[in-house]
């Protein structure tokens, strides 16, 4: 009878190892899948903004594995949507340069966002701050 409990006890420390460790490689493993491959695969990055008069010059770099086209441009997180001059596709790797009509202030702080759209898909891309002269 000893041999038994020994035996059930055994099983369930096996049993609780077991799902403690798929648990793991699952949290491990969870970035890796297909749905956060895929969201990768459209990625803009700012490079570079400049203030000219009442313009911004926006530099950006598609560092995503697909052809993307930016449809809005978001300044201090308000919901104007500024008219974005690129309407092409930007491919991978592509670095393209557009201006956006905007007032500044000089010495004021500005978060500048894209969306782009694909496939009827809106994503968000970062965040890039700059200080207007």
């Amino acid at each position: 009878m000893a041999s038994n409990r020994s035996l059930a006890m055994y099983i369930i420390l096996i049993a609780g190892t077991l799902t403690i460790a798929s648990l793991a490689v699952y949290s491990w493993m969870n970035p890796l899948t297909i749905d956060n491959i895929m969201n990768y695969s459209v990625d803009i990055r700012i490079t570079n903004v400049q203030f000219d008069n009442d313009y911004l010059n926006i530099t950006v770099r598609n560092i995503g594995v697909n052809p993307t086209t930016i449809s809005l441009v978001i300044i201090n997180q308000t919901s104007t949507i500024h008219t974005v001059p690129v309407h092409e596709p930007i491919s991978h790797a592509e670095i393209i340069s557009f201006r956006v009509a905007f007032k500044w202030t000089s010495g004021y702080m500005y978060q500048i966002k894209l969306e782009t759209t694909d496939n009827f898909e809106y994503h968000s891309c970062n965040t890039f701050s700059a200080i207007a002269p």
